[in-house]
């Protein structure tokens, strides 16, 4: 039926003429209160208009489906197969009458523009439903069909006749809604931003109070790192490079000493003892190192190839990798490396907050769009209503 859309075309351009105020935003609802209350009698006889209507058009309907319901399908010269699909559509036919009928009457909606949205449905769901049968019905059964169907037309009528005698109160209340449900979505918004800035102000404080955390540690590292302590750490570790620089220097050197040619001539038929030499010679710091020379001494004594220049500089050579060994036990742990990692840490923390920050910024910004657009809709509409908001 679509009385609903009816209506709104019903409805002309025309401004419902009230006294030209000026009231704040956070007065608009106040104003639509008792403007609503102010005009609530009129709605209230335009849904006693209705609800009458109502009555009428279902003891119209009830009377016009005992006579349909009576109706002698036998008498009508029709296939039996005819004959019993417009039975059949009748039965249905006046089933989702008397639904509609029901529905009608249940109405309990006391405010105007609920009252027409509920109408509407009902007859639209009645039509979606009904549509096919009446159809089917019509083949055999005409003027009692009609006559439910004119039943309708009537109330329809009807109401476009109530409404367009109140039309202006109508659309008054119809705006009324509008503005209410756009200030209820202002208010919504503004919860949403109270709460948006609340978490950005804790956000804020969480990254000052890391930002403090790092800061400490920085003193505390500064602290640990003139101390005689640290120090001292700091200059055994200088030592131990300055050592292990002068190692790979007095390994070289020794390798420089060694006749790899005449140990390979006395160790050639022994193939685990030409493997160290191979080893040695290929790459001699590495596997010197490996146990400190150990294999390699063993075959220059065994071979009678050593020589006191080459002992002196084994000699000193085990002598400086004793004392890097002595400096290492000696030193302790930087404590500054844990104070470091930690910064690390925070660092990383305070640039997720940093983040979430942005995220909430962004989506703050959004809704500030969104309020402002809402806020000069309502101004828009309240314009109409010759309301001014100041």
């Amino acid at each position: 039926m679509g009385i609903l859309n009816l209506f709104k075309k019903l409805i002309k351009k025309e401004k419902v003429q009230l006294v030209q105020e000026k009231i704040t935003f956070s007065e608009i609802e106040k104003w639509l209160e008792e403007t609503q209350n102010q005009n609530q009698d009129k709605e209230n006889q335009i849904l006693i208009l209705v609800k009458d209507k109502i009555k009428d058009v279902n003891s119209d309907l009830t009377k016009k489906i005992i006579i349909l319901n009576e109706f002698d399908l036998e008498s009508k010269k029709a296939e039996d197969k005819i004959k019993e699909i417009v039975y059949d559509s009748r039965e249905k036919y006046i089933e989702a009458v008397h639904n509609l009928m029901a529905n009608l009457e249940s109405i309990r909606e006391t405010k105007f523009s609920e009252l027409t949205k509920k109408i509407d449905k009902i007859f639209l769901d009645f039509n979606k439903t009904s549509f096919k049968n009446y159809e089917r019905a019509t083949i055999l059964i005409g003027k009692e069909m009609a006559n439910i169907k004119s039943g309708f037309k009537t109330f329809s009528k009807d109401l476009l006749q109530i409404f367009n005698n109140n039309k202006e109160i109508a659309e008054l209340f119809q705006k009324i809604e509008s503005i209410k449900s756009k200030l209820n979505s202002s208010n919504y918004i503004k919860e949403d931003l109270i709460k948006i800035n609340k978490t950005i102000e804790t956000i804020d404080e969480k990254i000052r109070e890391k930002e403090k955390e790092n800061q400490k540690l920085l003193e505390e590292i500064k602290e640990i790192k003139i101390s005689s302590f640290y120090l001292e750490n700091l200059a055994k570790q200088e030592k131990i490079k300055i050592l292990r620089e002068e190692l790979k220097k007095d390994i070289l050197d020794l390798k420089q000493l060694l006749d790899f040619k005449a140990l390979a001539n006395f160790f050639h038929i022994n193939q685990e003892q030409m493997n160290i030499l191979k080893n040695h010679k290929e790459n001699f710091h590495a596997n010197f190192e490996k146990d400190d020379g150990k294999s390699i001494i063993d075959l220059l004594e065994e071979s009678k190839l050593n020589t006191n220049e080459i002992l002196e500089k084994i000699n000193l050579i085990r002598s400086k990798i004793q004392e890097t060994s002595d400096f290492k036990k000696e030193i302790k742990k930087d404590e500054t490396q844990e104070l470091h990692y930690k910064i690390k840490q925070t660092i990383i923390e305070v640039d997720n907050l940093k983040i979430e920050k942005t995220k909430h910024e962004k989506r703050n910004q959004k809704l500030n769009i969104n309020k402002q657009e809402l806020i000069d809709s309502l101004k828009q509409e309240l314009a109409k209503l010759n309301v001014e908001v100041v």
